[in-house]
């Protein structure tokens, strides 16, 4: 890739942008400061043992060496240290890598129905759905829309994002250690009026 930006995730728009691929590599591993990989086994035990303090450290939820996105449409805003053009520029396909990521939930988003004297008729609440099911889910994300993609809690790197499908929408929320985006091209200047 020509352009590589590392923890700049908030200076990357993907509102819009279209999924091509999402996939989970080394499920029940992380990647460690070293080039192996570890099982999620012994790095537990090390924390348990007190080699690693941190908050992060306990955190529950799906564990992978790599959480992988390749999307079209995505927007470089002015203030990422790649764009040089100093306005909001495409990218050509680009790919986003989460280093360790934790997969806290994915959600399929409920919804309510209401009749037209805005009555409630039906109420469906979000649905967690099990480990297990996320491979599947995140196929299914492959040539849909990204509605919502960010940051929810500015100051961690936990990161959010709301997939239509149909006439679904799935909310996956996730932590990481870092994440690395990179492109080959800068394309028109995107019009975010």
């Amino acid at each position: 890739m020509k352009f590589k930006s590392t923890n700049e995730i908030e200076t990357i728009q993907l509102r819009d942008a279209q999924i091509k691929e999402m996939k989970l590599v080394g499920v029940g591993e992380v990647e460690t400061d070293g080039e192996a990989a570890e099982s999620v086994e012994k790095v537990k035990a090390d924390n348990a043992a007190g080699s690693v303090g941190d908050a992060e450290a306990s955190l529950k939820g799906l564990r992978a060496r790599w959480l992988e996105l390749y999307v079209e449409g995505a927007v470089v805003k002015d203030n990422n240290s790649q764009n040089e053009y100093y306005t909001d520029k495409y990218a050509d396909q680009m790919e986003i890598r989460f280093k360790n990521p934790v997969i806290e939930a994915v959600l399929l988003e409920g919804h309510k129905y209401y009749d037209a004297n805005d009555n409630l008729v039906e109420e469906v609440p979000d649905q967690k759905l099990a480990e297990d099911e996320y491979e599947k889910i995140f196929g299914k994300f492959k040539e849909n829309y990204i509605f919502y993609g960010g940051k929810p809690e500015a100051d961690k790197k936990c990161y959010q994002m709301i997939v239509d499908v149909d006439e679904d929408s799935y909310i996956v929320s996730f932590y990481y250690d870092k994440v690395i985006a990179g492109w080959n091209h800068f394309l028109n200047k995107a019009n975010m009026g």
